[in-house]
């Protein structure tokens, strides 16, 4: 799975497995509305994954750039690029940050 949000933190990044964990504060999520921007989860699908990773020997791995315009957690993003003082020409985001959720499952012992 891969987004376009603002990206994940670094020190957000080593907890999002936790589970339950959010990357910014439960009351500021603005819409609590599914797939709306910064509609937040409770990241308890991602402690599910890790968890079915580690009984099922698959790997779940994250990468993430958060957007260098928001270096602080509590840095807001606009949630439009058309209300961004810092994009131009509808470009940025899309090229400065990224998450990419990625799962591996490995062949069978038979066939190796």
């Amino acid at each position: 799975m891969r987004d376009f949000g603002v990206g994940i933190t670094k020190e957000n990044q080593t907890r999002i497995f936790e589970g339950f964990f959010t990357t910014q504060e439960t009351m500021d999520y603005s819409s609590k509305k599914p797939y709306d921007f910064n509609a937040g989860g409770k990241g308890a699908d991602l402690l599910r994954m890790k968890i079915f990773s580690e009984r099922y020997g698959f790997k779940i791995a994250l990468k993430s750039s958060r957007c260098p315009l928001l270096a602080k957690v509590a840095d807001v993003c606009p949630g439009r690029i058309s209300r961004c003082p810092h994009c131009q020409k509808g470009r940025g985001c899309h090229q400065s940050a990224v998450t990419v959720f990625s799962l591996y499952f490995p062949p069978p012992a038979s066939y190796q």
